[in-house]
């Protein structure tokens, strides 16, 4: 189901323009894919989950930020102008995290690969685990990696 509401909230374009050994990416709710992945579930599941952590995030902050400027609104007494343009200011905020917050990060990319996982007849959890070591900006060993993606602790 959340499968089906993340490609309905998502556009995918199939393109190479994409950094050297990336398969693909997913930035807010446009994901990029490479054509020779085009049937490979797993990238479009690990993607699909970063576009779901886009909306949920951006909605909590959406909702956070229009909470806020009622109650200074309520309390103050205060009309604040361009409520919609400060609002916005909520989608930035998954993106934000992701970059500047380890843990948040380490968190995503663990939640993206447990859904990739799932695709796939084999198992590529000390794959997927140096992917996570070496190309995320984590500190972080492999060995800490696979038991993320094992589930044996959380993120």
């Amino acid at each position: 189901m959340l499968d089906s509401i993340a490609r309905l909230l998502s556009i995918t374009v199939y393109t190479d323009k994409l950094p050297p050994n990336v398969g693909g990416a997913a930035n807010a709710f446009v994901v990029r894919i490479r054509p020779k992945y085009r049937d490979d579930a797993g990238i479009h599941a690990h993607e699909l989950v970063h576009v779901m952590q886009f909306w949920a995030v951006s909605a909590l902050a959406v909702i956070a930020i229009y909470a806020a400027i009622f109650l200074v609104q309520q309390s103050l007494g205060l009309v604040i102008q361009q409520p919609l343009g400060i609002a916005v200011l909520g989608f930035g905020l998954h993106s934000v995290l992701y970059d500047l917050v380890p843990a948040y990060r380490l968190r995503a990319e663990v939640q993206a690969y447990r859904e990739q996982l799932r695709h796939y007849p084999d198992d590529r959890t000390e794959l997927f685990a140096q992917y996570l070591a070496q190309n995320y900006r984590l500190a972080i060993s492999p060995a800490r990696a696979a038991q993320l993606l094992r589930g044996a602790s959380n993120a």
